[in-house]
């Protein structure tokens, strides 16, 4: 190797060790700090309330919509009760957005980063060829990970701020329901008092049921949208980035399919189909 081949290498080796310095001290301290994810983190706090919102006003309308006589409920009953457990998968997918991005931000920026810049710069001194390929890959796909759940939160308040009003009216309707059927548990099986109970709220058992059963496909929409904006948008922006790196820099990186967000939205379709 030339002496003056070998002074620029080190001098670009000396520029890499640099960037890796900054990272770690400086970009590192700042993408693992919460408070530059504050924005982030109020959103996600917010679409947290609401799923915790929308689960208790669900579980809340399945115990009342039971007071309706002759277990005509039943099924509706049965059908509310089970959104709690797509709510409580949401929650927990929301919390881990929430504490992944400054743990992302701390993993990628201290350690993979600073780590794969230095033996990039090592490689500089070695006739390897895959090596350094490898290590960029390495760097682009750890930066993809971090960047996908910040820009996924602004991508999808954009989708939550158009279905705010929509969910919110969803879980007004069942806690109106909750409040209309409340009432049916203390006429127990006295038909006369049941009938007096039906008349003040202007009503029916047909009515409730109905309602119920409106509330269910109300429902099944917000919990789909909750869905779409915790699940599937994040997995969407990490899949486009890395197939943009991918475009761009003509790296093989693999790009699994997002199975478990199909099933997931399968079941969702499933479940429309039999409430119709």
């Amino acid at each position: 190797m030339e002496k003056e081949e070998l002074s620029k290498r080190m001098f670009i080796a000396a520029i890499l060790v640099l960037f890796a310095v900054v990272s770690f001290f400086i970009l590192g301290r700042l993408f693992s700090n919460p408070q530059t994810y504050s924005a982030q983190i109020d959103s996600l706090d917010n679409k947290v309330v609401t799923t915790l919102r929308l689960t208790a006003s669900a579980t809340a309308a399945s115990a009342g919509i039971t007071a309706l006589p002759d277990d005509i409920g039943t099924p509706i009953a049965q059908r509310l009760a089970e959104f709690s457990e797509y709510g409580f998968i949401i929650v927990c997918i929301l919390y881990a957005e929430k504490y992944l991005m400054s743990m992302l931000g701390e993993a990628v920026f201290c350690v993979i980063l600073p780590l794969t810049i230095v033996l990039y710069a090592f490689t500089l001194f070695f006739t390897t060829k895959k090596m350094p390929e490898l290590l960029v890959k390495i760097a682009l796909v750890s930066v993809a990970l971090w960047i996908a759940i910040p820009f996924s939160i602004h991508v999808s308040d954009k989708i939550y701020e158009t279905y705010t009003v929509s969910i919110n009216q969803t879980i007004s309707d069942a806690e109106q329901l909750t409040s209309d059927t409340s009432q049916l548990q203390a006429a127990g099986n006295d038909k006369n008092l049941l009938q007096r109970i039906l008349t003040g709220l202007k009503t029916t058992v047909t009515g409730l049921a109905d309602r119920g059963a409106t509330l269910v496909n109300r429902f099944i929409e917000s919990m789909a949208i909750l869905v779409v904006i915790s699940c599937i948008i994040p997995l969407l922006v990490l899949f486009f980035a890395l197939w943009l790196i991918k475009q761009i820099l003509g790296f093989d990186i693999p790009i699994p399919k997002p199975q478990h967000g199909r099933k997931l939205q399968n079941q969702l379709s499933e479940s429309i189909h039999e409430s119709d």
